[in-house]
């Protein structure tokens, strides 16, 4: 046992953690668990919009709220899941479960045995991990780049005359 109180992981989340707090919205577990609820979400919408298994295409209505489980994914979820991962010790089942139990909770119970059908934890993490990080370097890395080269060809507009020792061999 440690006689270290708890510590950050790396810098990342202690010094620096104000800089790089956007990314997680995407990179963190909570981010990773919306983006596994999406995959699963998206799975059983495919499967439905093909009529597989019995089953028909979803309305639009119950689409939208099927979508509402990643979309409005939060606090309550990232408990039930935390409760959920303790008994299973298997995060990709936490999650297959809570979407079942939306299922229930929706009135979709019907549905609820189509949830992860022939997939494996591998089929729903590499999809999600591909999702987060996209829209990481979409939504934050790229427009904080953006800002800084901006930033950058300010500065070189407005110091332009300026002697640089570089400019003369230095």
């Amino acid at each position: 046992m440690s006689s270290l109180p708890p510590q950050p992981l790396s810098p990342l989340d202690g010094r620096y953690f104000a800089t790089v707090a956007e990314l997680g919205d995407y990179l963190s577990e909570a981010g990773l668990n919306r983006a596994r609820v999406e995959v699963e979400v998206e799975w059983l919408l495919a499967l439905t919009d093909r009529s597989l298994f019995g089953t028909s295409p979803v309305s639009d209505a119950d689409r939208a709220k099927l979508r509402a489980l990643y979309e409005e994914f939060g606090a309550d979820e990232i408990a039930w899941l935390k409760d959920k991962e303790a008994v299973t010790r298997h995060d990709v089942k936490a999650v297959e479960y809570l979407v079942r139990d939306r299922l229930d909770t929706l009135g979709l119970t019907a549905l609820a045995e189509l949830t992860h059908f022939a997939c494996t934890s591998e089929d729903i993490n590499s999809t999600a991990y591909a999702l987060t990080v996209q829209r990481a370097v979409e939504r934050v890395w790229l427009p904080k780049l953006r800002a800084v080269t901006a930033a950058l060809a300010e500065l070189a507009v407005q110091h332009r005359d300026a002697a640089m020792l570089s400019r003369t061999h230095g």
